[in-house]
């Protein structure tokens, strides 16, 4: 049978490496990333006809990396094992032979899911009991990464629809637990990890299809601290595939044993009791604070659990957020924006998933914003020095936690003059070319993001916030709109100007950025809160870490 196998593209960069294999699907417009692959697969169903003699199959632009294979792989796979309704090239073993089916795999990593996933069926009426569904290798596909005749897919695309349908409409409590936000390294809708699993749950409910499974045991592995055990996840499989054949129960038994001492042994103690049986983690409330540390060097400790990262520079790597990604026009210009790129990437992320959280929050390697003091060493900038081994875990995961706050931003000296001789405009032109700020500040006006009539107080400010809307937390909305302005001016100046500099000229438009940050931070809270205290309410402590220990980060892929 003709395959037409597509794998999906978002930008210039993941056009050019689509795969001679595949056949190229542009989603570069992408108005929904809220829904990840699933909108591009959706406008292809809902604008082409499916052949009845063909089989279709959409991969993403991480296939070759997640799985080892190539397109030529996966057509020479198909051409092999003629006559079959589904073939599927799901990756990570460990994912596929661990739990008891995808469901269970969810819901350690998003809790709740399994809960929502169960009223999405009653809602649809299939009565099926996720907690005791058992998936095997056959059954078992992540990242939708399979091949199928149009008779499945019929079915997928019926059921991917009804929760499309119940996620737009927006009017249920269902559809607010669906829409609502799980940490994926950064928050995505539990809606899309309940898509993903959708073929999963076709597979298991449909025996009778002829599914043809790649075998998983030849991909790479997407946490090396389960190759160790790769025969005792064929095991695990085999246990699923006996109970399947024989309902036995001592099967069942048997694998959540062998898996709760393969999860302990590689993930800690902290999933000891996989071992007792099916996963349960109750449902969350969804989180309204979205924490990121802009990481252009590795990082020199841990930060707090609800802190995630975005990755810059040579920090980038296959399988973890990066900047070049979220914002690949950003990417020529990552080696002297910094941290800036990471803030225009995050905001570009917001705005195209549509992602609803009420605050963000900011951090870098080196440096962090605390709600209280914890320390008393002050820098010659004002910023507490620590060394990375001072920082008690818990300790720093309660001072970054900004309970209530609306903002969380520098100490008090940073709001005081930042020298003896009068507004900080004299500090800059001690340290950099002043002519870029003022270059800077032209653009602003040019394009409409500050008004003429500022221009004098902007000059005459006499206080200023290291880190300006780059470090600290921020109400969304406020975040979003300023560096959005922001980016516009930075833009505009490296087009204007940009070829007449060198990298280290080039980065003084970051440092144009933070004042120009701090005066429409200062003017929002004296606008906005004029009427509170919100210096007591909203300044914390700046702080900065000083020597060069550096953490190996974990990064698991799920």
């Amino acid at each position: 049978m003709k395959a037409n196998i597509f794998q999906i593209f978002y930008d210039e960069r993941t056009r050019d490496q689509i795969d001679p294999g595949f056949i190229a699907l542009d989603n570069i417009e992408n108005p929904r990333a809220d829904w990840r692959e699933y909108w591009a697969i959706r406008e292809y169903f809902l604008n082409n006809t499916l052949n009845s003699n063909e089989l279709y199959g959409f991969m993403s632009p991480s296939f070759g990396a997640k799985t080892g294979l190539s397109g030529r792989d996966v057509r020479n796979y198909i051409d092999s094992h003629p006559g079959h309704d589904v073939y599927t090239f799901s990756p990570f073993i460990q994912d596929a032979a661990c739990y008891l089916n995808v469901f269970e795999q969810a819901n350690l990593f998003h809790p709740g899911h399994v809960e929502i996933a169960n009223d999405f069926l009653k809602e649809l009426g299939i009565e099926v009991n996720l907690e005791t569904l058992v998936m095997d290798f056959r059954t078992t596909v992540y990242c939708n990464y399979f091949v199928a005749k149009p008779s499945f897919w019929k079915t997928w695309f019926a059921l991917t629809e009804k929760l499309f349908d119940i996620c737009e409409k927006n009017d249920t409590v269902l559809a607010n637990q669906l829409n609502s936000l799980t940490i994926y390294r950064l928050p995505v809708g539990m809606k899309v990890f309940l898509a993903e699993r959708i073929a999963s749950l076709v597979l298991a409910l449909t025996p009778e299809l002829a599914v043809c499974p790649f075998d998983v045991r030849a991909m790479p592995f997407s946490h090396q601290g389960f190759a160790q055990f790769k025969d005792q996840m064929v095991m695990l499989d085999n246990l699923k595939s006996g109970y399947l054949s024989n309902a036995d129960e001592s099967l069942l038994a048997g694998f959540f044993a062998l898996r709760g001492a393969i999860l302990k042994a590689v993930m800690g103690e902290g999933v000891a009791a996989t071992k007792n049986g099916f996963i349960r983690t109750p449902r969350q409330v969804a989180p309204e604070l979205l924490y990121v540390c802009l990481a252009d060097e590795p990082l020199r400790f841990k930060y707090p659990s609800f802190v995630s990262t975005i990755h810059l520079g040579q920090q980038q790597t296959a399988g973890k957020v990066n900047t070049r990604d979220l914002a690949p026009e950003w990417e020529p210009y990552q080696t002297q924006l910094g941290a800036l790129a990471g803030c225009f990437a995050l905001k570009s992320y917001i705005v195209k998933t549509r992602l609803q959280v009420r605050r963000v929050g900011l951090c870098t390697p080196n440096e962090f914003v605390t709600n209280h003091a914890i320390g008393d060493r002050v820098g010659a900038d004002y910023a507490h020095e620590f060394e990375p081994a001072m920082l008690d875990a818990a300790v720093l995961a309660d001072a970054m936690e900004p309970g209530t706050r609306d903002f969380v931003v520098g100490d008090a000296p940073s709001f005081q003059r930042s020298s003896g001789k009068g507004p900080w405009i004299d500090q800059y032109a001690d340290a950099h070319f002043t002519e870029d700020l003022l270059r800077f500040i032209a653009e602003a006006v040019e394009q409409g993001v500050l008004n003429r009539a500022e221009v004098v107080s902007f000059f005459a400010e006499e206080r200023f916030v290291p880190g300006g809307i780059g470090l600290g937390v921020f109400p969304t909305d406020f975040w979003v709109r300023s560096i959005t302005g922001i980016e516009t001016v930075v833009r505009g100046c490296i087009q204007r100007y940009g070829k007449r500099m060198d990298n280290a000229r080039m980065h003084n438009w970051v440092l144009c950025a933070e004042r120009f940050g701090s005066y429409l931070l200062l003017n929002q809270l004296q606008n906005a809160y004029a009427h509170t205290d919100w210096r007591a309410k909203f300044i914390g402590q700046s702080n900065e870490v000083q020597q060069q220990p550096v953490l190996t980060e974990f990064v698991l892929s799920l």
